[in-house]
Parts: C-alpha cells; sequence; structure tokens
C-alpha cells in the first residue's frame, strides 16, 4: 500500500522569529506539573478512548491501514462518500439543506482538531524553545500529526472514509499555521485566555486498556470579566458552558453545564447521543488542581481529577476516581508523567 506522501507539506507554514511564550509556563502543581511533550502527545492521541463504545484500540494495525490508505487516495474516499460537494457540508461548512444532518462533524472539526490541537501544538512549540531544541517546529508537527494520525486509527470504525481526510490534510495543519504564528498566538491568548486541561489518563490493569482518557480546553475570556466572574467555556467531548469566580489573584473556581457526547450514531440527526453534563473546576494560574465532572463522555456517571500539589510526598501523586453506567469503579494514580496505573473493580 502506498503511504501519503505529503504529510510533511505543513512545514511551509512555519514563519517568524519573534517567540513569544505564553502557552507553556513551568509549574510545579496542577496539570501544567504533569506536562511534557510526550504526554500532550497521549492526552491527545488517546482522547476518544473515552468514548469506548465508538471507539477503541482493537484492530490498530488493519484501521491505521484504512487510514492511510484513505489519506493516500483522498479523492476516492471522498467520493466514496457522495463526493465533494458532501464532504464541503459534512466536514467544513454546511452548503446542502438536503443533508443538513451531516453537518454536525463541523463543530468538532473545528473546535478540537483545529484550535485544540493548534493550542498543543503550540505548547509544545514552546517548550522546545524554552529548553533550547533546534527545530522546535520540526519535532512540534511531528508529534502533532502522527498524535492525528494515531487518533483517526483509534476512531476507524466508526468513522467515514473521508473524516481523516478533513481532520489530517485541512483541519489539524490549519491550526499549525494558526497558532506557529507568534502574533496570532498571542491575540487567541489575550482574547480567549485559554488552556488545555487533560485527565489523569492511565492503564488499566484489571480491565486491559486505557481509562480516564481525555484532553479538554479552557476558555475564560478577560472581556466578559464582571464582578470578579468570567464566562467559563469548557471543550472536548463535553462541552459545558459556565462562569469562573475569581478567588484570589491567583485561583479560580469554575462550573458549567452542557452536553456530554455517549457514543456515536450516524443514524442519529446529531450523529451522537449526548447527554447533559456539570462540572466544577478548580485551577490555579490556569493549571487545573482538580475537577468533579457529572455524566461525563462515555457513560461515565462521574470522575475526580487530584491533580499534584508537590506540597507532600502524596501531593506528588495524581489520583482519580470514576463510576461508569455499568456500575464499574475505577482508582488510578500518576506520578510526574502524564500516564499512570489504575484498576477497576
Amino acid at each position: 500500500m502506498s503511504r501519503p506522501s505529503n504529510c510533511l507539506f505543513i512545514i511551509i507554514f512555519i514563519s517568524g522569529n519573534l517567540y513569544a511564550e505564553s502557552y507553556y509556563t513551568p509549574r510545579d502543581y496542577g496539570s501544567d506539573s504533569l506536562y511534557d511533550p510526550f504526554g500532550n502527545f497521549l492526552s491527545y492521541s488517546l482522547d476518544s478512548l473515552q468514548v469506548s463504545d465508538s471507539f477503541d484500540t482493537r484492530n490498530f494495525r488493519s484501521n491505521l491501514d484504512q487510514v492511510l490508505s484513505n489519506l493516500s487516495h483522498p479523492k476516492t474516499a471522498i467520493n466514496n462518500e457522495g463526493g465533494f460537494n458532501r464532504f464541503i457540508n459534512r466536514q467544513i461548512f454546511p452548503v446542502n439543506s438536503n443533508h443538513s444532518d451531516e453537518s454536525w462533524a463541523i463543530l468538532p472539526n473545528y473546535g478540537l482538531h483545529l484550535l485544540g490541537g493548534g493550542m498543543v501544538f503550540r505548547k509544545d512549540l514552546e517548550y522546545f524553545r524554552a529548553n533550547g531544541v533546534e527545530n522546535a517546529a520540526i519535532y512540534s508537527i511531528t508529534l502533532a500529526m502522527t498524535a492525528e494520525l494515531i487518533q483517526e486509527a483509534f476512531e476507524k470504525k466508526t468513522t467515514l472514509k473521508d473524516d481523516a481526510v478533513a481532520d489530517f490534510y485541512l483541519f489539524r495543519p490549519l491550526g499549525i499555521w494558526l497558532f506557529n504564528d507568534d502574533d496570532r498566538a498571542n491575540y487567541i491568548m489575550d482574547t480567549l485566555d485559554p488552556a488545555i486541561w487533560p485527565y489523569l489518563q492511565a492503564f488499566d490493569f484489571s480491565e486491559d486498556h486505557f481509562i480516564n482518557t481525555g484532553i479538554n480546553y479552557m476558555y475564560r475570556p478577560p472581556a466578559t470579566e464582571f464582578l470578579n466572574s468570567r464566562l467559563f467555556v469548557f471543550t472536548g467531548l463535553n462541552n459545558q458552558i459556565g462562569l469562573s469566580h475569581r478567588i484570589d489573584k491567583t485561583d479560580w473556581f469554575s462550573w458549567g453545564i452542557g452536553l456530554s457526547t455517549q457514543r456515536i450514531d450516524f443514524s442519529l440527526r446529531q450523529q451522537a447521543e449526548l447527554d447533559t453534563s456539570f462540572g466544577f473546576f478548580y485551577d490555579k494560574n490556569k493549571s487545573l488542581l482538580w475537577s468533579l465532572v457529572f455524566n461525563d463522555a462515555g457513560g461515565t456517571d462521574y470522575r475526580f481529577n487530584l491533580f499534584p500539589t508537590n506540597q507532600s510526598l502524596p501531593g506528588k501523586f495524581g489520583y482519580f476516581i470514576s463510576h461508569n453506567e455499568n456500575q464499574d469503579l475505577s482508582l488510578g494514580m500518576l506520578y510526574r508523567i502524564q500516564i499512570g496505573i489504575s484498576f477497576t473493580k
């Protein structure tokens, strides 16, 4: 099978020499204390596995071959799913009122692959720059596009043939282009004040799979501040909107309510089964200290994530507990890196 020959074409987007560090700040507490490019890579790659009824690691090699085949022959993949007009309508912008129910995939394309994926790339880029790594952009692009490829393979049993074409060739490269430029990246930071909030993912030895996966993106626009509160937007496979309340100069308590993805089903009008979800979050300098989310993605009744505080030996660990719709209770812990161990009973 031939392989995609132009997966590195996005290198042409590299530009600019003025480095403005704002997405990566070393911290010894919260979610940022666990950050490194490999952990970021894992969080993005494994994100969709939280919806285990629709996405999983089984038949990975076969699914990866299908993804690579679709990417090697994008025109064929698009034609097999109804042609270019349906591709535009389904993946980029609603243009066909006869198939308006197909356009729900547009939302994660922009919110997760473009904006979210762009922030993941930017944080890695600033990390490599801060640590004096030559060719920082090349390393960051390689990590970003490899993670995108792996995620597409995990999702392949459910997604259509042209889905990887849109994500890999359009939205992830656009996200890299958007956030590679310092002026654009700084404007987004100043306007939206975003952050990456991953869950404390682990490998569950009792169930032999990854658990508590998920990468989320938080936006807290400064222009919305009123009486020490701001608009709070939480996005990922669980999307919530609410308020952030300033506790002091560095700490914020946030809450949100919205809809979480339980499973993907193309027979439904919105192409996904959704459930009402709500959550509570506490962060310090945008480094998440803990989160409690109810009716989370993938049939999770609740999950509580407690990130390291580094104030004592127990505080150097991260912990999580989750309970799902099958009445399974999972417990896990992490130390220093964004992958840990877990057991379910």
